[in-house]
């Protein structure tokens, strides 16, 4: 097993610029657009269905579209990547979703207006999510890459929980009824607006700045597997290249199984939660739950990793605890709320593992490019969450304790089979051996040559 990059290396060639930390920030905006306005929807879809007097079928579906999006558009997002470089997928993905907030705002002209909204915004999802691990690399030195994602998960679980709530929020105690009376659905559509509104005005923040402002890269490189030296695999050959590597094959069922299963469990939490009677507000408190934990987690994730030198040994304790926590939750659900609450909240910290999972891929498949791992890896995950979410929207149109118990019962056997799966992945750690050594060369020239002056002179001096 390789180690990874250690954080006592001494830099001999390549610079950190101060600008990353401003590139860092707008790469974060460009995040936040799209987990904002896309996940808001998913706590008010039977509020939704009813006022709009639409079949819920339609909104739960765009409750998991992230997932179809993620396998139609990676792959076209990934080559404007590989050929245009990130900032032109950052811009893609932005103008998208700025677009796709102006459609939603027309939502009472037609509820339609706002169902093509979501979609087209959903198209730029992964322009933006596969240069995570590429803006990295691109900015920040080998041994920081691991907090710097920490940080993106850490934004990304703090804004999919704020994009939870806040519908939650602006809705308030809004109670609709199964047949709604014209004031109930006045009200709504009042509110709904509303929200459509705000959501464009936090567009508008998050959208244009990364548009204008975003680069792809500093002047010279941080590392040598971010340089133009560093030769990659052509991106064409990519899906030859991953599906013959079995480690980041098991990676990526693992990953989806883990944390794709948390979060469907999450976008579809109404469905799972309603019949054991937990309320709108029960559901915004277990959201904010969620999202204390997911930073926790992240936290805790990249120390165990700086700690251990190791992603396989904090992926496998991770996943067990997931199964261990995923198993008593569905106790706990039956039991009552405050320790549903505490179950829960250790679930959301021990599947803190997007950052982990990101650098990880990102080691096994070096010398692909970043982009391409990630699309892989996004384009196969996204894939299993699609496959796995259908069966778990067909149990629970049941409506009922015994169909919610039924779908975590499904979603704990693919939990537990990641376990296994992590087992025989094989620690291969190829891009961080590669800056190490290439660091080492580069030491001990300089060495050499600094001996080799050291010797002129002392001999000029001894000739004096």
């Amino acid at each position: 097993m390789n180690k990874l990059y250690p954080t006592d290396k001494i830099h001999h060639q390549y610079v950190e610029y101060p600008q990353r930390w401003i590139q860092l920030v707008l790469f974060l905006c460009a995040l936040l657009s799209n987990i904002m306005f896309g996940f808001s929807l998913s706590p008010i879809v039977k509020e939704m269905s009813l006022v709009y007097q639409v079949d819920s079928r339609y909104l739960q579906f765009l409750t998991i579209s992230f997932t179809v999006f993620s396998v139609i558009m990676i792959i076209p997002g990934n080559i404007i990547n590989e050929k245009y470089g990130i900032r032109m997928s950052i811009m893609i993905g932005c103008a998208l979703t700025f677009i796709g907030s102006i459609f939603a705002i027309f939502i009472n002209v037609s509820f339609w207006f706002f169902f093509i909204g979501q979609l087209i915004s959903l198209i730029g999802f992964p322009f933006r999510l596969i240069s995570a691990s590429k803006f990295v690399a691109n900015w920040f030195f080998p041994e920081n890459r691991i907090l710097i994602m920490v940080i993106i998960a850490l934004v990304f679980n703090a804004s999919s929980g704020i994009a939870i709530r806040i519908p939650l929020i602006v809705l308030g105690d809004f109670q609709i009824h199964d047949h709604p009376t014209d004031e109930q659905i006045e009200l709504g559509r009042a509110l709904i607006e509303s929200l459509m509104f705000l959501l464009f005005g936090l567009m508008i923040l998050l959208c244009i700045p990364p548009i204008l402002f975003f680069l792809s890269k500093p002047v010279t490189p941080p590392s040598y597997s971010a340089s133009d030296e560093c030769v990659r695999e052509d991106y064409h050959k990519a899906s030859v290249i991953v599906a013959s590597n079995p480690d980041f094959i098991l990676l990526t069922i693992s990953f989806a199984f883990i944390l794709g299963t948390i979060t469907l469990f999450t976008l579809q939490m109404e469905y799972f939660i309603s019949p054991f009677d937990y309320s709108l507000k029960d559901q915004s408190n277990l959201v904010l739950v969620g999202v204390i934990a997911g930073l926790i987690g992240d936290i805790c994730v990249g120390t165990a990793i700086k700690k251990t030198q190791s992603y396989k040994k904090v992926l496998r304790i991770c996943n067990i605890l997931v199964t261990v926590l995923f198993g008593i939750l569905i106790l706990a659900l039956h039991v009552n709320k405050v320790f549903f609450f505490i179950i829960y909240f250790l679930l959301c910290g021990s599947s803190a593992i997007m950052a982990l999972t990101f650098e990880f891929s990102c080691e096994l498949c070096f010398p692909l490019s970043e982009n391409t791992t990630i699309a892989m890896l996004g384009f196969f995950g996204n894939l299993l969450n699609f496959l796995q979410g259908i069966p778990e929207i067909l149990i629970l149109k049941g409506d009922n304790q015994l169909c919610s118990t039924m779908a975590m019962i499904f979603m704990l056997i693919l939990i537990g089979s990641s376990n296994v799966l992590t087992m025989k992945i094989n620690e291969n750690l190829k891009r961080s051996e590669q800056d190490i050594q290439l660091d080492d060369r580069i030491e001990k020239k300089n060495t050499e040559v600094s001996l080799l002056e050291q010797s002129k002179f002392n001999n000029s001096n001894d000739d004096y």
